[in-house]
């Protein structure tokens, strides 16, 4: 997220005519991009503030709907800020405040499955399965869809179709190595999967919405080897976009583990709906400056598919246009490899060893767009922010 310049490091409450409270103030440099409906936080001590309801920041008269939950002995506040590259605004958090907005929220759809919308629009599902050995196929992984920004439609694809492992914003690594132990994550055939545990935290508000899952990988004979902490998070952009972020911890649970494979069956992968797979003529990439002399409707090889820092891929489902931004954050290992196929998947691998005292901590960000491709600069734009 977008670095903070605090105007002040201490708290203060200030009661204005209107009854509110002003209980903070923050100023934001917006950089060499212009800001539209940014996400930014500030985290505040929660020894002395509690406040999570009924918050608003103000910028020159504005009101917007502000949210607050509580991270790791903190209060964050969550907003969205408009303003101008090369500008620093102040903004004041209040509190006791109302500024009504539509809100995501939570609902359970299906003993395995819970769709996150805004307002009444779907905006992410997250599939769920209880893994079933006389099913493995349907039960191997956890998963999240994403919808239509303008619709109500999926565009991303569950089980079944062309490679059937393939399912929406997916983890996985083909070859994961315990000792001598091979381990397919990926593909899951043999008893080893990815399976949820438990929800550890919902997220519902006017600014973003969200959870954090447990999910444990586990081995041949169903013993947990890697215990992942993942963070799924919306943001609005527009009413033909959205922005999610996928942050996720790996950390092992006895001894060394190898995460290896290849670029096209290991790492974070999205997967468009089976009828971007049955029309694949119709899909191409943007890419980012560096890459521009291969073909758009061609995928990339081996010697141009090391460290890009983001890619795009443009498809049509019935008729409707969709462009899906994929941002690997800089803090992200090096050496990474992007994947590119035209029938719908694409993101980036790279190798890893963990252990308990070292986990990987991962960081990406998916700008999903319906109707016409951003420019090549705006999609730069949009990663300046998201990598400062």
């Amino acid at each position: 997220m977008k670095k903070l310049f605090f105007v002040s490091v201490a708290l203060f409450f200030i009661t204005a005519c209107d009854g509110t409270d002003v209980v903070y103030r923050a100023t934001i440099d917006s950089g060499d991009a212009d800001l539209v409906n940014a996400p930014v936080y500030v985290d505040l001590n929660e020894t002395l503030f509690n406040q999570t309801e009924n918050l608003c920041v103000t910028s020159g008269g504005e009101r917007l709907p502000a949210q607050a939950e509580t991270v790791a002995g903190s209060v964050r506040v969550w907003w969205l800020a408009n303003q101008r590259a090369g500008e620093s605004v102040d903004y004041a958090i209040l509190a006791n405040d109302e500024c009504p907005a539509e809100e995501f929220r939570w609902e359970r759809n299906g003993d395995e499955s819970l769709l996150l919308s805004f307002g009444n629009q779907p905006v992410l599902q997250y599939e769920h399965p209880v893994y079933d050995p006389e099913d493995v196929e349907q039960t191997k992984k956890p998963f999240h869809h994403l919808f239509d920004p303008a619709g109500n439609e999926r565009i991303t694809k569950g089980p079944g179709g062309r490679f059937s492992h393939h399912r929406g914003i997916f983890f996985g690594y083909n070859h994961v190595y315990i000792d001598d132990e091979q381990i397919d994550i990926w593909h899951a055939r043999n008893g080893e999967r990815s399976e949820h545990e438990r929800i550890i935290r919902e997220v519902e508000g006017p600014v973003t919405g969200g959870h954090v899952v447990d999910i444990h990988w586990k081995d041949h004979d169903g013993n947990t080897f890697l215990v992942e902490e993942r963070d799924l998070r919306a943001f609005r952009d527009s009413e033909n976009s959205f922005v999610i972020d996928f942050y996720s911890v790996l950390t092992a649970t006895d001894g060394t583990v190898r995460l290896e494979g290849d670029l096209h069956h290991a790492g974070v992968q999205f997967r468009a709906a089976q009828y971007v797979a049955d029309h694949s003529d119709e899909t191409h990439f943007i890419r980012p400056e560096g890459w521009q002399e291969l073909p758009p409707d061609e995928e990339m090889g081996e010697e141009h598919w090391l460290d890009l820092p983001w890619n795009a891929m443009n498809f049509h489902i019935e008729g409707r246009e969709y462009t899906v931004v994929y941002m690997s954050h800089p803090s992200n290992p090096d050496g990474a490899e992007m994947s590119e196929r035209r029938y719908g998947r694409f993101g980036e691998f790279f190798p890893w060893h963990l252990s308990p005292e070292e986990p990987l901590e991962i960081k990406y960000r998916f700008w999903v767009i319906e109707g016409d491709a951003p420019s090549l600069n705006q999609i730069q734009q949009m990663f300046d922010f998201y990598a400062g």
